[in-house]
């Protein structure tokens, strides 16, 4: 009989990826109003220590995956062709991108110096992040928070087109 719902580690891995990207996005929004220095080097750090931790997450999610095909719930009744791929496309865009993000934000803070200054070190006078990765870190950001806003909105679509709640394989209870 084919599982009904996720195994329990990857429910606890998909609504606590969630919640840190909530709060990691929330932080991170706040840093326009923030100069990246010495004084506010523990508002940067949380939203640092919080996506190296999806990362980490979404790995060990995919290795689980990957260890317990058999134990997955089967696919869902696609409409067409043309959904299955869109579906599948989606879902391996947020992938792609809850690996990129956090790498591409680790790379920003590693190439100013500040990374010296956790391990005891002074703060790096002078230290910026780079415009070009800063940018390729927003569009990642606002890229990867569309993707969760079309899978979101699939899972609502797919309920009321064919009456099936998709979030009961989800949930923890």
């Amino acid at each position: 009989m084919p599982a009904k719902k996720y195994p329990k580690s990857l429910i606890v891995i998909h609504w606590l990826t969630l919640l840190l990207l909530i709060i990691v996005f929330l932080v991170g929004l706040s840093f326009d109003d923030y100069k990246f220095n010495e004084e506010n080097m523990n508002r940067y750090r949380l939203h640092a220590i919080l996506g190296m931790t999806i990362l980490i997450l979404t790995l060990i999610r995919i290795y689980i995956r990957r260890k317990n095909l058999d134990r997955l719930p089967p696919h869902i009744t696609y409409y067409s062709k043309s959904h299955r791929i869109f579906v599948q496309l989606v879902i391996s865009l947020m992938y792609v991108f809850l690996i990129f993000t956090p790498f591409v934000g680790f790379i920003m803070v590693y190439q100013t110096g500040a990374l010296s200054y956790d391990l005891g070190g002074p703060f790096p006078v002078g230290a910026e992040f780079d415009e070009n990765l800063e940018a390729v870190h927003k569009m990642a950001v606002f890229t990867l928070l569309a993707l969760v806003v079309i899978h979101v909105a699939g899972v609502v679509m797919y309920k009321i087109k064919t009456g099936n709640n998709l979030l009961t394989r989800m949930m923890p209870f």
